[in-house]
């Protein structure tokens, strides 16, 4: 009889000779781009951050230069992630693909701000008439209702890609 600890130190190698290299390699790397989304989105000094403090101080223009910012940022990461070779990592393009929309989705979201700025910027100027400080509340609402629906669509593409996460790692024996 093969003692207890013996087995269970067989049984470990068997699983992790399963893994592929590649697929913990693939699954390493976007866990780290995640992090750069983390750190764009609600890091100390980032992106985000700066349009915030901008918008407090009123600075409009200071507040679409980070937007710009935030765009390059995630056009990066985007790029980066297209350009990963997937191979024959199964569920690897899968992966791959569900992981760029979902961040695609976010970087809109993220950029569709310029569009409230700009509109919260018009209904600040005192040069402008009533009519069209007016007028520009009225799109804020509008703009208002259009990200109520990029959210909805953040949320599924998120769905999505926590379903194609999870047959990924089934897949390749990964935790």
């Amino acid at each position: 009889m093969i003692p207890r600890n013996i087995l269970l130190v067989m049984l470990i190698l068997i699983v992790s000779s399963c893994q592929s290299k590649k697929a913990v390699h693939l699954k390493t790397v976007l866990e780290q781009k995640e992090r750069v989304v983390f750190n764009i989105l609600l890091g100390k000094n980032g992106p985000n951050e700066q349009k915030l403090k901008c918008l407090i101080d009123g600075d409009f223009k200071c507040a679409q230069q980070a937007i710009t910012e935030e765009e390059r940022a995630f056009d990066k990461i985007i790029s980066e992630i297209n350009a990963l070779e997937t191979g024959d990592i199964k569920y690897g393009n899968e992966l791959k693909s569900a992981t760029s929309n979902y961040y695609k989705a976010v970087k809109e979201f993220e950029i569709f701000d310029r569009l409230v700025i700009a509109q919260q910027q018009i209904s600040q100027n005192k040069k402008n008439t009533e009519k069209i400080r007016d007028a520009a509340i009225h799109k804020q609402g509008q703009l208002s209702r259009e990200r109520l629906e990029m959210r909805k669509t953040i949320s599924k593409k998120e769905q999505l890609l926590a379903e194609v996460q999870k047959q990924f790692k089934l897949l390749n024996h990964l935790h």
